[in-house]
């Protein structure tokens, strides 16, 4: 069923989203739907919820290595189509901000309980400063990983670009 919510939503977007449009796809009974979700947002956030890529916590021995498998792990997500759905979620969300407010919530609070934790324990083993600015680190490695995804030509991804991003961004919360 969820992967028939994604496929519908990422070839209609939000305009063209419809249960029946999501039943014809799933070869189920409208009724169903109807009488499992309360309408189209409630089925497609629920969908969104399963199958977007959100990061599985990780405890490598060192910051560095949690955050550059974190980067990995939302490399991998976002290109999926999965994730793909979820980034043409979220931009709809901004023009319906009612739609995925739920979404939205549940996506960031994850993304940030684990760089909260990456940070803590970092700080905890003495390989971050004390301080260290857990969502602006968050938002350096993440953007960068989005703008890749989102803008870099299609094709191998370099698995040595997590590295890179990690690094630059723990220079850049260092200074």
């Amino acid at each position: 069923m969820h992967d028939a919510v994604l496929e519908v939503y990422w070839e209609t977007g939000w305009a063209g989203f419809t249960l029946d449009a999501v039943a014809r796809r799933a070869r189920v009974g409208r009724a169903a739907l109807y009488s499992r979700w309360s309408g189209k947002a409630a089925l497609l956030v629920e969908a969104l919820e399963v199958r977007s890529p959100l990061p599985v916590p990780v405890d490598t021995g060192s910051a560095r290595g949690d955050l550059v498998e974190l980067a990995r792990q939302l490399l991998d997500g976002y290109t999926g189509a999965a994730g793909l759905v979820t980034l043409r979620a979220a931009m709809e969300a901004r023009v319906h901000p009612d739609l995925l407010a739920g979404l939205t919530e549940t996506l960031n609070s994850s993304r940030l309980l684990a760089a909260r934790e990456i940070v803590r324990r970092g700080v905890g083993r003495g390989e971050l400063p004390e301080g260290t600015p857990t969502t602006l680190l968050l938002e350096l490695v993440t953007g960068a990983v989005l703008s890749h995804v989102l803008f870099a030509p299609s094709g191998p991804r370099d698995p040595a670009y997590a590295d890179v991003v990690v690094d630059a961004a723990l220079r850049a919360v260092a200074q």
